[in-house]
């Protein structure tokens, strides 16, 4: 669950700058990967949990 907050987090964080356009991308760039490593958290969480069972 703190996998999908957190990643969820990130999305938001992604809306806000592209609606204000930052001056620098790399904050951009920071949620992207914020994102992208969330998601194969939020894979290999579940991945994990399967196979415990």
């Amino acid at each position: 669950m703190t996998l999908v907050v957190g990643t969820a987090l990130w999305a938001v964080a992604l809306v806000v700058l592209l609606i204000i356009r930052p001056v620098h991308t790399w904050s951009i760039w920071t949620c992207v990967a914020g994102i992208g490593l969330g998601l194969f958290g939020v894979y290999y969480v579940h991945r994990r949990d399967s196979r415990r069972r």
